[in-house]
């Protein structure tokens, strides 16, 4: 079987992330540039997106959380594998479904990720669902303050990982 390009798993990318992993670009990718911040309350600040043609409608919102959905995929050092890596491309999820899910041997482990738009309440509720569902739980956020509030509020089992998108 050929090997997939990366970017066909994570769909989209920012420029950051193509500097930072020497990403190698895709063919496919359009580039989507636009002010949005690194999280909800944060400053909007220039970012140049890479986006599969498929995802160019999303608003940036969305396309910053597939960025960071990916940045946990890399930062995990997980293989962009169809087969391993499993990413929704819903804006919204119903609390029991994650982000993504991540299939590991000891079986599938929920993927999310926060950018600061989540209240303390739904933490809560959508690790207590991802517990009953899943092996394990890892989410991700963009700035150290919110991996510490993540940690505080998710299920002793959970990981939070830092995660900065840009």
């Amino acid at each position: 079987m050929a090997a997939i390009h990366p970017f066909l798993v994570d769909r989209v990318w920012t420029q950051g992330q193509v500097e930072r992993w020497s990403l190698p670009m895709p063919v496919e990718a359009l580039e989507v540039r636009g002010y949005v911040g690194l999280t909800y309350f944060r400053q909007p600040v220039p970012v140049r997106f890479y986006v599969h043609e498929s995802l160019r409608h999303l608003p940036l919102t969305a396309l910053r959380h597939l960025a960071g959905v990916a940045e946990l995929r890399l930062r995990l050092g997980v293989p962009p594998d169809p087969e391993v890596w499993r990413v929704s491309l819903k804006q919204v999820h119903p609390i029991d479904e994650p982000d993504g899910v991540w299939l590991t041997p000891r079986g599938p482990v929920a993927v999310e990720y926060d950018a600061g738009g989540y209240s303390r309440n739904r933490i809560k509720a959508k690790g207590e669902a991802f517990a009953l569902r899943f092996v394990s739980q890892v989410w991700g956020a963009p700035i150290p303050q919110r991996v510490r509030t993540l940690e505080g509020l998710l299920p002793p089992s959970a990981r939070a990982v830092l995660a900065p998108w840009n």
